[in-house]
């Protein structure tokens, strides 16, 4: 099958983890799953704001995090290790006949033009009931959501082929905390390639990237009240001549 993005061969020959490698791959089982929580907060007020798809705003930081973490960008495939340039998101859509389908959905570096396409994918997938839909390969990583129930982690059903190395999130539903906005995650991973120091430098560079959208956001507010204060001035001889 071709592949949307270019991969090179990844020697393991000398590789920091090479033991740890050749004493994880043999497992019939070499999954681990870790249960954690993003805060969301930046992320979720930014795209309030901007009126963007919540879920493909998160799944969109997820996927630039992914091409950021150098091991979560690795498949094993035909007995080698191999290392892909990028990855995009496979995720699976509710239908309106609520039944389950999967869907990839190409990136694109610019969050609102991210949305803007895959909302539109996403409404088409809905209207039918095939399982698959477009792209299907090794440069993707697999996302679920649960939002309809409070969320400590998740185990995913796997085929007997302990070569599959894709990631795997699954996400909770939003918990409010406060004035935090709470995001919890199920991340599973195979551990020949993948410990727990990476996941966490994956959840430092979704972090990262979340309150990136932050900083964004922050002039906005100070920006809405110059203009709403305009408009006052400009509304109140109106208003005062009909007395209003």
């Amino acid at each position: 099958m071709k592949t949307l993005y270019n991969k090179t061969s990844f020697p393991t020959k000398g590789w920091q983890r090479e033991e740890t490698f050749n004493f994880f791959q043999s497992f019939s089982q070499p999954y681990f799953n870790v249960h954690t929580e993003i805060n969301m907060t930046s992320l979720y007020h930014y795209a309030k704001w901007e009126r963007l798809s919540i879920f493909l705003s998160y799944l969109h930081a997820a996927t630039e995090a992914m091409r950021r973490t150098e091991n979560f960008l690795l498949r094993i495939e035909a007995n080698e290790v191999v290392k892909y340039e990028a990855v995009d998101v496979s995720t699976t859509v509710l239908t309106d006949s609520k039944t389950l389908s999967f869907v990839h959905l190409p990136h694109h570096p610019n969050l609102s033009t991210f949305c803007l396409e895959a909302s539109q994918l996403v409404k088409e997938v809905q209207k039918n009931n095939k399982l698959f839909n477009g792209y299907n390969g090794s440069d993707l990583y697999h996302a679920t959501t649960l939002p309809w129930f409070k969320f400590h982690g998740m185990e995913h059903a796997y085929e007997d082929n302990s070569k599959d190395a894709i990631p795997k999130l699954t996400f909770g539903r939003l918990e409010w905390r406060g004035n935090q906005v709470i995001l919890p995650v199920s991340i599973r991973v195979h551990h020949a390639l993948i410990d727990g120091y990476h996941i966490h430098l994956f959840l430092e560079n979704i972090q990262l990237i979340i309150n990136d959208a932050g900083t964004r956001n922050a002039a906005k507010p100070k920006h809405s009240l110059e203009k709403m204060k305009s408009m006052r001035r400009f509304l109140k001889p109106i208003m005062q001549a009909y007395n209003l």
